[in-house]
């Protein structure tokens, strides 16, 4: 692990990231030495110090680090996290010498999971879940350390021994998986959840949003429900590791809702086969 630009094992224990989720995250897909969508990556952790006022000032070193780390590990998964830093009054982080101290970074490498190569090559089952997930339009988008969400779902998922699920939010509302954005065509017209109010603005959907409008192909994101996922001609789901997976079927057994993808995934592996190659 790096903390604060330094190899270390050694996380204080008074770090407002682990007492409370103060701070956020994201992750990184490294391939031949280069770190992908770093710029899009740092958009999203600058966007999250600004709505969650956590002052971090050293950008030119944290991409010095990342840089470096993915010419060292070549290939893998790199987890960049920002905290706010140790200290404070309870909950009150007032910065100052009674207060909150800097803001700390650490970087976490992982390998890639073997099984996102095997969805990419033969698609994935999603399962329809019951947990919902909180809607909180002041911290919709961001990918804070507070993922207990996913963890639910997580649980749910492990409980029907599947790999993912569609999650919708308390309001009724298609959100995401448990570990990426969902895209859906019908009629050659691509559409994506809205996430104003719940769930993750991924890096992976950001590109491919940018990638489709280059393309002049439409896209229209909103507020959606499972009927309309369920409807539609293909679906995929994505995120910066995973980048782009077809979605072959779609159930829930106790409500006898079971709906195969079994046309030819023609739209999404076009669109596949672009960001791949405006990623790399």
């Amino acid at each position: 692990m790096i903390i604060n630009g330094s190899p270390s094992q050694d996380v204080a224990i008074a770090d407002r990231g682990f007492n409370f989720g103060d701070g956020h995250f994201t992750t990184i897909k490294m391939a031949a030495g280069q770190a992908l969508l770093l710029d899009l990556h740092l958009a999203r952790l600058q966007q999250a110090c600004a709505v969650l006022a956590i002052t971090f000032d050293q950008w030119d070193e944290l991409v010095a680090a990342i840089t470096q780390q993915a010419l060292v590990l070549q290939d893998g998964v790199l987890k960049v996290m920002i905290t706010r830093g140790e200290g404070g009054r309870g909950y009150g982080y007032a910065y100052g010498t009674t207060g909150c101290s800097n803001a700390n970074w650490y970087l976490q490498h992982r390998p890639i999971p073997p099984t996102y190569s095997e969805w990419a090559k033969s698609g994935i089952e999603l399962m329809l879940c019951d947990y919902q997930q909180t809607v909180n339009p002041a911290l919709a988008g961001l990918k804070t350390l507070n993922r207990l969400d996913q963890v639910m779902i997580k649980q749910e998922l492990d409980a029907h021994n599947m790999a993912d699920g569609l999650v919708c939010s308390t309001d009724g509302y298609v959100i995401e998986t448990s570990v990426a954005n969902v895209f859906w065509v019908k009629a050659g017209k691509v559409y994506t959840p809205s996430t104003k109010r719940s769930g993750v603005e991924g890096v992976m959907k950001t590109h491919i949003s940018n990638v489709l409008n280059s393309l002049g192909i439409e896209i229209e994101s909103g507020d959606y429900t499972v009927a309309d996922v369920l409807a539609a001609d293909e679906v995929f789901i994505t995120n910066s590791v995973m980048e782009l997976v077809s979605v072959k079927r779609i159930m829930k057994p106790d409500l006898s809702i079971d709906v195969c993808y079994d046309k030819p995934y023609t739209l999404s592996q076009m669109i596949k086969r672009v960001v791949k190659w405006r990623s790399n």
